[in-house]
């Protein structure tokens, strides 16, 4: 009966293991390899889990006004690294470059630099 048991529990354990290590999604699945920048003023500071993210305000060349999404890593793994709210000031003029997203006006962040050009990189670890 006992080994029954462990046996049942293995078989659940093993199928149930895959749903575990799949709830998780790949920044692939929604951002391309292509690089880009954008120059605007930080709206928005999202420092939540399972990922930071912040809005910038853009005015392209015609005067017109586009918002774009920027997703970073969650939150725990950003503090980790030293980085705080602090870091993302709202008001501030950015110019933020990352992975672009496959919906438009979207990226996922690598770096922000600021007017003095000082740098903001949340996780040195994907350059």
């Amino acid at each position: 009966m006992k080994e029954r048991n462990l046996l049942m529990a293995a078989i659940g354990l093993g199928l149930y293991l895959p749903m575990i290590l799949e709830a998780h999604h790949s920044t692939n699945a929604n951002f391309t390899e292509d690089i880009v920048s954008v120059e605007g003023t930080v709206e928005r500071v999202r420092f939540v889990n399972p990922h930071a993210s912040l809005l910038i305000k853009h005015v392209d060349a015609e005067g017109k006004e586009v918002f774009w999404l920027i997703e970073s890593g969650a939150r725990t793994t950003l503090e980790r690294q030293g980085v705080t709210f602090e870091h993302l000031e709202i008001g501030s003029t950015v110019t933020a470059t990352g992975r672009k997203g496959r919906r438009d006006f979207t990226m996922y962040l690598r770096k922000i630099t600021y007017e003095d050009g000082t740098e903001f990189i949340p996780q040195p670890e994907l350059f």
